[in-house]
């Protein structure tokens, strides 16, 4: 026989039989219903959730239990919290303080002692007196009969061992200013820490310190190269703390980071001393206060739609099951992890708001990239967009907008619902299957000739109206971290490298005269391959270092397009007319601003194409002949004419 809490008045028995009496202290109890063995009560009165309740049947006592009480609308209505959890940090005092309307008693282990908390609806707090900076920290929770560590799923800080109490004013004061920059002039290039560095002539390989360390190859630091390249942000792949990885051994494991443990915590994968809290931290900050200071933004690219194992991540510990999405009683699993956050209870919303707003005003952070963005639901982007807009107005904020079986697919933050989200950015999967092709390389793309959907090519090179309401909100890409590179993907074809490289070019050029978020995938600009591995997150550094390519006429290109990008940006963000047309197996595509008129010129095949002279050639991705009254173009490119 057990008892189990429903709701906020609702008790189940199971196995109860109709001649029992049922009773239970302090409340009146109403039979309602049975189904099969479950017998069900409602009470008079709400359950006070944090107290010990024992159901009295006959003469024998059962303790009062949790059931699905907490993924109830009317438990999430009841307990509800404005203000700071974690530790709030002081010389002289540190305030600890968990949200937990359930538990029946929790403890602070703090160093060497041992402090009971006070329950204050819906939190438990405690304040200890001294200066306890530096000493590690966790909790003993108490939901039935023992207790049960648990770390704090508001941790600042963190090492192999544990949580720590640290006093931020004591980490790197951070001078620069983040970057100003309208989402339509930006370009994002996104990479993995460990990728970029550990194949590197540079001393801290993999760490984030080497991003920022110069390199001889490079003949400067890596972000100096990005910058260097005409790039305005980097976009980092996970950085919070995240599973799968030892960061002790660095080189046992290797991981993406789409695995999250501790949401505020940077991880110590990427550390030179993955036993100081405040190292971590600082390396960090270190890499924004450098990128900021030679005019780059940092993006994070962070994961609140799973955790990675429910495990590992406290939140259960202190209210089962709130955390996590739930349908018919079962988790959800929409993001193949086994298990999905519910950011439409708020109180987990909260968490992910102040995570967010942590990274922002911590470490000035210019951007987020949303993992499976269409799990999460539109209260809570809108809500991040104007919490985060009130720290720093210019946020980029964007994300994978895809439909996801497991929500409710008006309230979600997907593409179909882009109207409601007019200031977050989707990435254009249009884009990157209608120029590149299928997935696994089966039916070829515009960019090899393939124009049979050439309407559709006009269109993204105009921002996608027939997707968006702006184009700012379409993120242009033919390449990122996951599925095959680029290069790998067009090896399918069966053509020649030589080919490959040109369409691959032709690819780089045409998102940068393409209206809205250019987005590049590290390496994109010199045909990174990884070896035909197509989901490459736990493969090792042999398949997923970079080997960088500093000079070439591909870097000169591309550096030039994006140059170009940048001294005609109002020609891509705010042109006076737009002008699409194809004619004779060639794209026309004119832009005009003010007094100036570009014609871009798109070939996608190796045949001789005459083309009228007509004003200045300012762009040219290959050679081209020219003739008394026409040119002659003969590979995949794009040729720009100012007139």
């Amino acid at each position: 026989m057990k008892a189990t809490i429903e709701n906020l008045n609702l008790i189940k028995i199971t196995n109860l039989k109709d001649s029992q009496s049922v009773k239970l202290v302090g409340y009146e109890l109403t039979s309602v219903k049975q189904v099969g063995n479950d017998y069900f009560f409602n009470t008079n009165k709400d359950l006070k959730l944090h107290q010990e309740l024992n159901v009295i049947v006959d003469n024998v006592s059962l303790p009062l239990i949790l059931g699905d009480v907490t993924i109830t609308k009317e438990f999430d209505l009841k307990y509800r919290y404005d203000g700071k959890l974690g530790f709030e940090y002081f010389k002289d005092k540190t305030i600890f303080r968990i949200f937990s309307p359930v538990a029946k008693d929790i403890k602070l282990v703090l160093g060497d002692k041992t402090y009971d908390m006070n329950y204050i609806e819906p939190i438990w707090e405690v304040e200890v007196k001294g200066d306890v900076e530096g000493l590690m920290y966790h909790y003993l929770v108490k939901l039935e009969n023992d207790y049960q560590e648990a770390e704090d799923p508001y941790a600042l800080a963190a090492s192999l061992n544990g949580n720590y109490v640290v006093d931020l004013n004591k980490t790197i004061n951070l001078k620069a200013s983040p970057i100003k920059v309208d989402p339509l002039s930006s370009v994002i290039y996104e990479g993995h820490v460990r990728d970029m560095t550990i194949n590197l002539d540079v001393e801290e390989k993999g760490l984030f310190k080497g991003l920022i360390e110069k390199s001889s190859f490079l003949g400067s630091s890596v972000l100096e190269h990005i910058k260097g390249l005409g790039i305005t942000h980097l976009q980092l792949l996970p950085v919070f703390d995240f599973d799968s990885v030892d960061d002790l051994n660095k080189d046992k494991l290797y991981n993406w980071g789409y695995n999250p443990r501790r949401y505020f915590s940077v991880d110590g994968w990427y550390s030179k001393d993955f036993l100081d809290p405040y190292l971590r931290i600082n390396e960090l900050k270190s890499v924004v206060e450098f990128a900021h200071n030679i005019g780059l933004g940092v993006n994070m690219d962070v994961v609140y739609n799973h955790v990675y194992e429910i495990d590992n991540y406290p939140y259960d510990k202190f209210v089962p099951k709130y955390f996590y999405r739930h349908l018919d009683g079962k988790m959800t699993d929409g993001a193949f992890c086994g298990n999905e956050v519910e950011s439409t209870n708020y109180m987990v919303r909260k968490l992910i708001v102040d995570s967010l707003i942590h990274f922002t005003e911590n470490f000035k952070i210019d951007g987020f990239r949303f993992d499976l963005m269409g799990l999460m639901d539109l209260k809570t982007m809108n809500l991040i967009e104007e919490e985060l807009k009130k720290i720093n107005p210019n946020i980029m904020l964007y994300g994978e907008g895809w439909n996801m079986e497991t929500t409710i697919k008006s309230h979600a933050a997907n593409m179909d619902n882009q109207a409601r989200l007019l200031n977050y950015g989707h990435f254009n999967d249009s884009f990157r299957d209608t120029l590149k092709g299928d997935l696994h390389g089966t039916n070829k793309g515009y960019l090899m000739g393939n124009n049979t959907k050439i309407e559709t090519v006009m269109q993204l090179l105009v921002g996608s109206p027939h997707l968006f309401e702006t184009p700012k909100q379409s993120v242009n890409y033919v390449e990122c971290h996951d599925n095959l590179t680029m290069y790998d993907r067009l090896l399918l074809t069966n053509v020649k490298v030589d080919k490959i490289k040109d369409y691959q070019d032709f690819a780089n050029h045409i998102l940068a005269i393409s209206q809205g978020i250019t987005f590049y995938h590290a390496g994109q600009e010199f045909y990174r391959t990884k070896g035909g591995v197509e989901n490459s997150y736990k493969s090792s550094d042999l398949v997923n270092q970079i080997h960088w390519q500093a000079s070439g006429d591909n870097i000169d290109k591309f550096k030039e397009i994006l140059k170009h990008r940048k001294d005609y940006q109002n020609h891509y963000n705010k042109p006076d007319d737009v002008n699409l047309y194809f004619e004779k197996k060639v794209l026309y595509y004119e832009t005009t601003y003010q007094d100036k008129k570009l014609v871009h010129v798109l070939i996608n095949d190796y045949k001789n194409h005459k083309v009228v002279k007509n004003g200045e050639v300012i762009f040219a991705s290959k050679a081209f002949k020219t003739k008394e009254k026409h040119l002659v173009f003969n590979k995949p490119g794009v040729y720009i004419f100012e007139i």
